[in-house]
């Protein structure tokens, strides 16, 4: 069986590729004479994810032909072990028995260099990525939880100190002024809490599939989501400050029709969701706890 290969551009991130097929070796020959090298080095930077054409081995190895510096182009190899080698050439042409030799299961690394990554996961330039986000509530709760007690803990203090000391009660005066307190510091919690509610009805049984390359996107129920285009959106809005939960945070997305759409950071935080969109016209809202429009955030 012929090996899976597959392209990478300029505007793709990393473990986004297209094309994905498989080829023989004169047919993966043949696409790597027609890949559009020359237009794809603008605005690169060098690293494993450029415009390249990948092949994928039967051992979760990988070789991959990429542009490199000064017009050069750049063989990467990723074993199964997670070890990244490298080897830059001048043509294309100079690549053509190492790529050949990898569809023989042969290569030779002798002129190949091992990079010094080893806590790095290199694996994420080669292996295909399922980008398709699905509501992920436990770190959000596990910060409400956080800030839930760090609101209630005078309230709490006191309860315990009563209950254990009884004689140190403190007089009714104290304990009006200290349960007001208690209360009036509870409110972030409250609003937290509710936050938390309306972004979990609005991303629940949702699913996000973006990825930066790819001029589609498509949102909403799992079963049915709706495909949307790049190209009709006419503003990104990044709802949520620097600070704060990034799942209660939220991206609204405008359309040139004047509908929208929003999308809770228990999906993907907006900052993530900015990436996707290189090319849209994107303002910040700082709101604290922007609730999501329950009407709006679900496709018509």
């Amino acid at each position: 069986m012929s090996p899976l290969t597959k392209i990478q551009l300029n505007n793709y991130e990393p473990g986004e590729f297209s094309e994905l097929k498989q080829r023989s070796w004169p047919e993966t020959l043949d696409l790597i004479e027609h890949f559009p090298w020359t237009q794809q080095r603008d605005h690169i930077t060098i690293s494993p994810t450029n415009p390249s054409i990948t092949i994928e081995g039967p051992s979760g190895n990988y070789l991959k032909l990429a542009t490199y510096y000064h017009d050069k182009f750049i063989l990467y190899y990723l074993d199964g072990k997670n070890h990244l080698y490298t080897h830059s050439i001048a043509t294309i042409p100079e690549a053509h028995p190492f790529l050949q030799s990898f569809f023989d299961n042969n290569l030779d690394l002798s002129s190949f260099k091992l990079q010094p990554t080893p806590f790095v996961n290199n694996k994420i330039h080669f292996e295909t990525k399922d980008f398709n986000y699905t509501m992920r509530p436990a770190p959000t709760l596990l910060g409400i939880s956080f800030s839930a007690l760090l609101f209630l803990a005078p309230l709490i203090m006191l309860s315990l100190a009563a209950t254990i000391h009884p004689r140190s009660r403190p007089t009714t005066e104290k304990v009006i002024i200290i349960v007001a307190v208690s209360l009036l510091m509870a409110i972030p919690a409250i609003l937290l809490i509710a936050s938390f509610i309306n972004h979990y009805r609005a991303s629940n049984d949702r699913v996000l599939t973006i990825s930066r390359g790819n001029p589609l996107f498509r949102f909403g129920p799992v079963g049915a989501p709706v495909t949307y285009d790049k190209k009709d959106i006419r503003e990104v809005v990044l709802y949520g400050g620097s600070k704060g939960l990034e799942g209660l945070k939220r991206t609204e997305i405008i359309f040139n029709d004047d509908s929208s759409i929003n999308i809770s950071g228990l999906l993907l935080p907006p900052d993530q969701m900015a990436l996707k969109l290189p090319q849209q016209n994107i303002r910040r809202d700082t709101m604290s706890l922007p609730f999501i429009p329950l009407s709006s955030s679900t496709p018509s």
